[in-house]
């Protein structure tokens, strides 16, 4: 029987051991650092605060909501009204459903002037993403994001989006959402190790967020195993150490 655990050991160790390291290095990496490094929280800023100045000459919010729903080509119903500052400018940010929909969409009309904001182009998003860093840093490429590829750094969230690259700081990729304007994701170097070692450890080779995979649930019993006969094993040996050690038998 002990033979038997052995065996059962050391090829479940072998047969698992690269999965096993890749849990605990990608494990020990999640643990490092603070989830706020890497999602390089630290190197943008919000936006500003409303201060009194933005507060004069206001229009109504229902009359900034009016101008979003005349705007669309079905009725919508309003879910949020907030003011905001973008480029040191009074804005109303509105969250709306439009009929017949599950997920909201969100415009924005000047809190003065009643105009609704366009879409942005490529040059207001270079801006407002140079705007939102920490520390300055120089635009090396913007591109507009309409569909993404499985398993992209940017996914699971609303499209399309500017996307604003800079070589410092860190590797940076600031995606900018075309119709507020507002940094709605940051990748940086450390997060695109994270989600390598993040697919590594849910064993998603494809879109690295499913982990309820067949692969994965496979894996994480034969680990199991490997650990429960370890522990078998290791209690066969120590009783039959025991025994030998009574009786007087030399121990090798």
């Amino acid at each position: 029987m002990k033979q038997l655990f052995r065996k059962i050991h050391r090829w479940l160790g072998l047969l698992m051991a690269l999965q096993i390291v890749a849990w605990m290095a990608s494990g020990l990496y999640f643990a490092w650092f603070p989830i706020e490094t890497i999602r390089g929280e630290h190197l943008t800023v919000g936006p500003g605060p409303l201060t009194a100045a933005h507060l004069d000459g206001l229009m109504a919010p229902d009359q900034a909501w009016r101008t979003v729903a005349a705007g669309q080509a079905v009725a919508v119903e309003p879910r949020q009204v907030s003011l905001v500052v973008r480029e040191e400018e009074p804005w109303y940010r509105i969250t709306a459903v439009a009929a017949g929909e599950s997920a909201p969409f969100t415009r924005m009309v000047h809190a003065r002037s009643g105009l609704e904001a366009p879409f942005l182009e490529a040059a207001q998003a270079s801006r407002l993403a140079e705007a939102a860093l920490r520390v300055p840093g120089t635009v090396r490429s913007v591109e507009l994001l309409e569909t993404v590829a499985p398993g992209a750094e940017y996914r699971g969230r609303d499209l399309p989006v500017w996307r604003v690259s800079f070589a410092e700081p860190e590797s940076l990729n600031l995606y900018i959402d075309g119709w507020t304007g507002e940094v709605v994701a940051r990748r940086t170097a450390r997060w695109r190790i994270f989600d390598f070692l993040w697919m590594l450890h849910i064993m998603d080779f494809e879109t690295r967020d499913d982990f309820n995979t067949p692969l994965l649930q496979v894996a994480a019993a034969l680990g199991l195993l490997v650990a429960l006969t370890g522990v078998v094993f290791w209690a066969m040996t120590t009783r039959l150490l025991r025994r030998r050690r009574m009786a007087g038998l030399p121990q090798s």
